[in-house]
């Protein structure tokens, strides 16, 4: 019997994984560097972990992803797209561009560098659950063909998220990755080459992300009284606390390994049964 680290399959692999510097990404990464493979990481911000190779980058803007892809290797065994912004009024056109637009891009830069039967390997969220109830906006961004059209799109259609009535700009930028999972699963650019491209969609988590959900729940201005608000809607009612995020690094890490080789098109939400309580439901009520 092989042993799991073996099963994994990532010693002398060559991985590229971004927004590593902190959170589920840095867990991630160390799990990673423990089974051999040979990291580079992509942030803003400096690693202290000893990766292969440190670039920085700031992956909201066309030209400087191109500069990152131009550092990175010729011959990529597992792709991992971490990075992220939450909530902010006023970067209603960034976390778009961060959290899908320059992630799609990205990808496809970087697709012909990865190795037949690799893997893509996303972090979305359980706020982008039920994408399909907004898939006319969600495949008007998808069906967009290059960076610059994606970005005409965005800047065209900012009043949605500051209507009230759409998803905010955080959840609709988890919407499109989610989405675009479940659309690029059977694509001949995938599974003509055996690549396998997945999300992990984790709940609330303690990371630097939801420090900024705390301030804009907060009803007095503190993050305590955020989270104090948090709390009360959301984790008291499923275990009482935020993951951790090697709850939800580790996981990343397995399903883009090669002990999973015959899993793709899937968002795994990782919540504590939040969305499956929401699922059932919703069935129930049919």
């Amino acid at each position: 019997m092989k042993s799991i680290e073996e099963l994994l399959g990532y010693q002398n692999k060559t991985v590229v994984i971004t927004g590593a510097a902190s959170g589920m990404a840095k867990a991630a990464t160390e799990l990673l560097l423990s089974l051999g493979a040979k990291v580079y990481v992509v942030d803003r911000n400096e690693t202290d972990l000893p990766v292969f190779q440190f670039i920085s980058g700031d992956l909201s803007k066309k030209v400087t992803i191109d500069e990152v892809v131009e550092q990175l290797p010729a011959k990529i065994d597992a792709l991992f797209m971490c990075h992220g912004v939450g909530i902010g009024k006023g970067k209603e056109k960034f976390i778009q561009m961060v959290n899908f637009v320059g992630q799609r891009y990205m990808v496809e830069q970087l697709l012909p560098r990865l190795v037949d039967a690799g893997s893509v390997t996303f972090i979305s969220s359980t706020g982008g659950y039920g994408w399909e109830h907004n898939m006319q906006h969600v495949g008007e961004v998808l069906a967009c063909s290059t960076f610059e059209a994606s970005e005409k799109w965005v800047d065209e259609h900012l009043d949605l998220f500051t209507d009230g009535q759409s998803p905010d700009p955080y959840q609709f930028s988890k919407q499109c990755v989610s989405a675009y999972v479940k659309e690029k699963t059977r694509a001949p650019e995938f599974i003509g080459r055996k690549i396998r491209i997945n999300a992990i969609a984790p709940s609330f988590t303690s990371t630097a992300l939801i420090k900024e959900f705390n301030l804009a729940a907060s009803n007095d201005g503190t993050e305590a009284g955020g989270e104090k608000v948090m709390y009360d809607l959301f984790l008291k009612s499923w275990n009482g606390r935020a993951g951790l995020p090697e709850e939800m690094g580790y996981p990343l890490v397995f399903i883009g390994s090669d002990l999973f080789s015959y899993l793709s098109g899937q968002v795994l939400y990782i919540d504590y049964g939040m969305t499956g309580e929401l699922d059932y439901r919703a069935a129930s009520a049919k």
